[in-house]
């Protein structure tokens, strides 16, 4: 009788057990689809807040058009050959022009580029956090603007903390170009963290003005204007050559065509021993021939300023991360780049690895 009892009281114990196990797990189930239903019902705009505490920000065009500041130096620094490679004559003609400079985001528009956030951010979150926590607190920093298709014949480009791009990205948006643009917010927010980078590169500020370099004048007044690189003071030390550079984007003559007619240049200073800089005015060496330059930087022609070769290289690192350049590995072993990603790695380690 005590066996059955004890067997009796086993097969209830065993039935409790089953049935307690049968309700945990559809719970779990009916959990699950509830998780999985709720995480389908989330937009991309959700996801974005949800996982990364990121909304993102839109200026329309009405807004965007309030970054133009008829005395900033945007506009100020324009003179008669950047005038009338931009189709102007005067800075109030410039003005007036850029209050028409930009387009609304359409809601389609704000979709498709809130999706290329997610996605940029959820591919690399699990391959390097520092790098993804840099990136979520500069994209809470931006805004994103449209340009219409003329302005600054349409090459992205920052103004204040806005990335303003081009009408093409927001329908196929590209993600060097996005890295490449918030590092000139970065840049213009925080100078401070690219001063020993610019050093290691080789570049040299000189707050006198280049203009105030003997010889120099001629040359300078026919520089691009570039709203990401507004500064044309910098020199390239070849410490291979041990000669002084001056690099810029020179308009071909003082009635250029357009903001296209230009040349990327490098000019040959020469240096006395008191450390006064002069031009001997000597033909002008074509930047994608200057060996030494290449060399060290890699190829990239089309970046000359110290603000642009180190968002070029944070394209590079986004490749590099993402590993989606196994064709221009070659870019990865430069000199240049390799400062660049010492330079970045301690950055973000340094205050964004928690």
């Amino acid at each position: 009788m005590n066996w059955l009892i004890i067997i009796f009281f086993l097969i209830s114990i065993s039935l409790f057990m089953f049935t307690h196990y049968l309700r945990t797990k559809k719970g779990k189930l009916q959990e699950d689809i509830e998780h999985f239903e709720t995480e389908n019902a989330l937009t991309p705009t959700d996801k974005l807040a949800k996982y990364h505490n990121i909304t993102l920000q839109f200026k329309n065009a009405n807004d965007a058009k309030k970054l133009i500041n008829k005395n900033g130096p945007y506009l100020q620094n324009m003179n008669q050959p950047n005038l009338i490679a931009r189709n102007c004559t005067s800075i109030g003609d410039l003005y007036d022009k850029y209050q028409n400079a930009f387009d609304d985001i359409s809601d389609k528009e704000q979709k498709i580029i809130i999706k290329f956030i997610l996605e940029l951010l959820d591919k690399i979150k699990p391959r390097n956090p520092a790098y993804y926590n840099y990136l979520c607190n500069w994209i809470r920093k931006i805004c994103i603007a449209k340009a219409k298709p003329w302005l600054e014949a349409g090459m992205p480009h920052t103004l204040e903390n806005t990335i303003i791009m081009d009408a093409h990205w927001f329908s196929n948006p590209r993600q060097t170009t996005f890295l490449h643009e918030l590092t000139h917010v970065n840049q213009r927010i925080v100078p401070f963290e690219f001063e020993d980078l610019y050093k290691d590169f080789g570049y040299i500020e000189y707050p006198e003005g280049v203009e105030n370099i003997k010889g120099m004048n001629s040359v300078i007044v026919l520089n691009r204007n570039n709203p990401d690189g507004l500064s044309p003071n910098w020199i390239w030390y070849d410490k291979t050559g041990n000669n002084y550079w001056w690099i810029g984007a020179v308009f071909s003559n003082a009635t250029p065509n357009n903001l296209s007619d230009v040349s990327n240049v490098a000019l040959k200073l020469e240096i006395d021993r008191d450390g006064v800089y002069y031009y001997l005015k000597q033909q002008p060496t074509l930047l994608n021939t200057l060996k030494e330059f290449n060399t060290f930087f890699g190829n990239n022609p089309n970046n000359y300023h110290p603000n642009e070769m180190s968002a070029k290289f944070s394209e590079t690192y986004l490749e590099f991360v993402l590993g989606i350049s196994e064709n221009d590995t070659k870019n990865y072993n430069t000199e240049g780049f390799k400062i660049y990603k010492q330079h970045f790695e301690r950055l973000i380690h340094s205050f964004y690895s928690k």
